[in-house]
């Protein structure tokens, strides 16, 4: 184990088509990509791996209430540990945006191996239950 986590994170950027057009990438960039990965994933959607993803839309229905962004970070730490153990998962923190109460704002924040620096990960989710 100890030999694999000093591995560098390595894969393909995404989207493939685009102005940077097709090419690899490394950590950070590909640590930050995964993390997104998981969180904008359901379990079923990817090919080979039916459990990996967090499925939050899910939650896509439910109020703005402190037991879903509980649910919500539980959820997310699940899926971390499982589909990324290589990254050490220092936090999940689901904030309300101000003045939309439907919006919420999910950060991510690891560490990549052998890297003391940090590394946060943000995504938005729109919730249609208000608050």
């Amino acid at each position: 184990m100890i030999g694999t986590q000093a591995k560098p994170l390595r894969g393909v950027r995404l989207p493939l088509v685009g102005p940077t057009g097709w090419g690899w990438i490394a950590d950070p960039e590909a640590a930050d990509q995964a993390v997104r990965a998981v969180l904008l994933t359901e379990p079923g959607e990817r090919i080979g791996r039916p459990l990996f993803g967090a499925g939050l839309r899910r939650f896509l229905f439910q109020p703005n209430s402190l037991e879903t962004r509980t649910r919500m970070r539980l959820t997310i730490e699940e899926a971390m540990a499982r589909d990324l153990p290589r990254l050490k998962l220092e936090g999940v923190e689901i904030m309300t945006a101000p003045r939309e109460p439907e919006r919420l704002e999910i950060t991510v924040r690891f560490r990549i191996p052998g890297s003391a620096v940090p590394q946060a990960a943000t995504v938005g989710l729109n919730l249609q239950g208000g608050g």
